[in-house]
């Protein structure tokens, strides 16, 4: 009987507990309902998406075109061997990266054979001009002998005359006039052997003068042969590469050496075709290296060249820089750049946005709180910072379809935007002076 009395009450007191518990933690949810902060309802366009906007403008921009090119210097010598020799010495001024001055020697090549066809060309000259004396001599022995021949013919034709006149008086015999005709005919065959051997001579004259000139000619080409051998440096630059090493055999042809003169560099660019008539000789050129490292440079277009490439529908202009090799700065030959021209007889007012705001050639503007895509299409590209709309951008698009002045351009239009749906717009500058 005490045992369920005593769980009777234990029931009782449990239950008590419960309900006093449950009665505060209701009183408890009551007092914060009660006491919790009321939110403001917002009625105007604060509710609605914000964008981050700009106000289209045209302002005032020089055609860009970027074009690609190599530097190469103007002034470079791939020097070849003008001769089969073998290098006997490379002096220790021989070594790649070495600078040279012109007229030093690079290569020193076995001259012992071009010497000694010097010494024959030098005595077959020699025998050349001894021979035109001794020609000279029997010339003038010829010409005596046919001027005496041609006095013997006058005395014997005289005496065949005075026997003839003889005869026809009868005083001289029939005899006498046939030894008179015999010996004027000997005497004139002697004559015109005597004249034809003197005639002879200005000929064989010519032809020994063209011999000494053939003679003379093997003469400087063998010496020329020996200057050969002494390689030197036509220029001054920069040794590149050394191809020859002591003791070897070179043919005629095989390159020597390679020698850089960067003190004047030649950057061939190759732009698209259709721009030739935008650019000019003195137009501007902003150069930059291409990959990792970028550097810059300032330059002007100094040449165009007439033809356009068929292959790849580009055309080549030609910068000119002149530099000093030793400045860090300056501009290897091999480089691979980027050049951008600035036209400068193109300058004129264009509509300019940001590259991230074009999506799928249209970007969105917004028109009373309404978005709006407009179809657009680029004329070119611009790489620089545009202070005007306020965006720190670096990449812009040049359009060639106008805007209306007053639209607000979406910055980055995203995914979410859609054609009629009304946003807020935050203007680009407000955002990123924050």
């Amino acid at each position: 009987m005490a045992m369920a009395t005593n769980k009777r009450i234990s029931f009782v007191t449990r239950f008590v507990v419960a309900a006093l518990m449950l009665a505060i933690s209701i009183g408890i949810v009551i007092a914060l309902v009660n006491t919790k902060p009321q939110l403001a309802v917002l009625n105007d366009d604060r509710s609605l998406p914000a964008v981050v906007v700009f106000e289209a403008k045209a302002v005032p921009m020089q055609r860009r075109t970027v074009g690609y090119g190599t530097a190469d210097a103007l002034q470079h010598a791939d020097i070849p061997s003008e001769i089969s020799s073998t290098v006997i010495a490379l002096p220790p001024t021989t070594r790649a990266g070495r600078k040279i001055r012109k007229g030093d020697l690079i290569v020193e090549l076995d001259a012992s054979d071009y010497q000694q066809q010097l010494i024959r060309a030098q005595q077959s000259l020699s025998s050349a001009k001894s021979a035109i004396a001794l020609l000279q001599v029997e010339r003038n022995a010829a010409e005596a002998r046919a001027v005496l021949s041609i006095k013997d013919k006058a005395l014997a034709k005289d005496e065949l005359d005075r026997v003839q006149e003889a005869f026809t008086k009868g005083v001289a015999k029939q005899r006498e006039v046939d030894a008179a005709k015999q010996k004027f005919l000997s005497v004139s065959s002697i004559s015109i052997n005597a004249n034809e051997s003197a005639s002879r001579f200005p000929l064989k004259e010519e032809q020994a003068s063209s011999n000494i000139e053939t003679r003379e000619a093997e003469v400087v080409l063998a010496q020329e042969n020996v200057r050969r051998c002494h390689v030197v440096s036509p220029i001054d630059g920069v040794l590149q590469t050394i191809d020859v090493r002591e003791g070897e055999l070179v043919a005629i042809g095989k390159r020597i050496a390679r020698i850089i003169n960067s003190s004047t560099i030649e950057i061939p660019l190759r732009l698209p075709s259709h721009t030739r008539s935008y650019i000019h000789v003195g137009d501007e050129v902003a150069l930059r290296s291409a990959g990792f490292g970028k550097r810059y440079w300032d330059a002007r277009v100094s040449r165009i060249a007439p033809e356009d490439d068929t292959t790849s529908r580009t055309m080549v202009v030609y910068v000119d820089i002149k530099q000093d090799p030793m400045n860090a700065i300056s501009i290897p030959p091999g480089l691979f750049v980027r050049g951008e021209v600035k036209s400068l007889q193109d300058d004129r007012l264009r509509w300019v946005v940001p590259r991230r705001a074009i999506r799928e050639d249209r970007v969105m503007i917004i028109r009373d709180s309404i978005v709006q895509s407009v179809p657009v299409s680029i004329d070119f590209s611009v790489s620089e910072e545009i202070p005007d709309f306020g965006v720190p951008d670096q990449d812009w698009a040049v359009l060639e379809t106008p805007l209306n002045a007053g639209d607000f351009v979406v910055v980055d239009p995203g995914g979410s935007l859609r054609d009629g749906m009304s946003v807020r717009k935050i203007l680009a500058s407000q955002v990123f002076l924050e």
